[in-house]
């Protein structure tokens, strides 16, 4: 593929220790990196950083610990072999941008994909042949994502991923999360016992959860799930940050708290306190039947109240 040509509203330059694209709109900026498409800031006018990233995140190779990691096309290592990579290859591959969409100081919209030769390469091409993904940001007044998968071979493919948002928070035991009440959920730190959210969710010391949705009524004709919304609520620093999802009936809950905290090498000791994972997903439960030909769309849009 030719070298792009760029818009001014889209420039190249080093994040992080990253590679990366700044996207800047009237609206707000954007950066993200071009290793594994991942999504590093995201400051709305006026307003602080939404994402948290780790000062002791790993260099690249290795995948980066913040941002909104793409985890493709498994979850985990959810369906498939215990020596699967954890969270699937692309969020390590280097990806380029395949279209330009739309450019202007109101709106940016670009879609990247995985560099092809290097993801011939990549294991995925053996565990999950014939599966091709891109990924669409759009900054405008929101920031927006959208993870596309078709499935080009000729065999099934149960498709489990996520959009593994950290985001920034002024003490992750002093925010609380809306859109969870009465949902069931699968709990990762007790072997996958499920319970349901009775009461406001709050951190507990550390949390690794996937809600599940209950199943929904599409109207005659619907080819997505409606959205399901979720709020990040952070008193300290008066705003409320805006999920909402499509394609997804599940979303996972993360925060290691302070003795797994202790043991990545990736995260400060107090590292844990700075953020919150919302990830729209589609895990646990909530896995995709991709059959030969089909395709299936996993989106997040995001907003910040204050």
């Amino acid at each position: 593929m030719q070298p792009m040509q760029l818009p001014p509203e889209i420039t190249l330059l080093a994040h992080a220790g990253h590679s990366a694209l700044q996207l800047l709109t009237r609206h707000g900026r954007a950066i993200v990196a071009l290793h594994g498409a991942q999504l590093l800031s995201w400051i709305p006018t006026g307003q602080r950083e939404v994402f948290w990233l780790s000062p002791d995140a790993l260099p690249e190779p290795a995948a980066i610990r913040g941002g909104v990691p793409v985890c493709w096309p498994w979850f985990a290592k959810q369906g498939m072999p215990d020596g699967t990579m954890q969270h699937g290859p692309v969020r390590g591959l280097p990806w380029q941008i395949s279209a330009i969409h739309a450019s202007s100081d109101e709106e940016i919209s670009l879609s990247l994909q995985p560099c092809a030769q290097v993801a011939q390469e990549a294991s995925f091409s053996a565990l999950a042949p014939g599966l091709q993904v891109s990924l669409r940001i759009t900054l405008g007044q929101t920031l927006s994502q959208s993870l596309q998968t078709r499935n080009l071979g000729d065999q099934p493919f149960q498709l489990t991923q996520a959009l593994h948002s950290y985001f920034a928070v002024s003490h992750a035991a002093q925010v609380s999360i809306d859109g969870l009440l009465g949902l069931p959920y699968q709990d990762r730190l007790r072997d996958l016992a499920t319970d349901v959210q009775r009461s406001a969710f709050a951190l507990d010391q550390a949390c690794d959860r996937t809600y599940a949705q209950p199943p929904s009524q599409l109207p005659a004709g619907a080819a997505q799930p409606p959205a399901h919304r979720y709020r990040l609520n952070d008193p300290a620093w008066q705003r409320r940050i805006v999920i909402d999802t499509l394609g997804s009936a599940s979303v996972v809950v993360w925060n290691p708290g302070n003795e797994t905290a202790a043991r990545m090498a990736d995260v400060p000791d107090d590292g844990w306190q700075d953020f919150f994972c919302i990830e729209a997903a589609n895990a646990g439960p909530d896995v995709v039947t991709l059959a030969p030909g089909a395709a299936h769309r996993l989106a997040q849009t995001l907003s910040v109240q204050t």
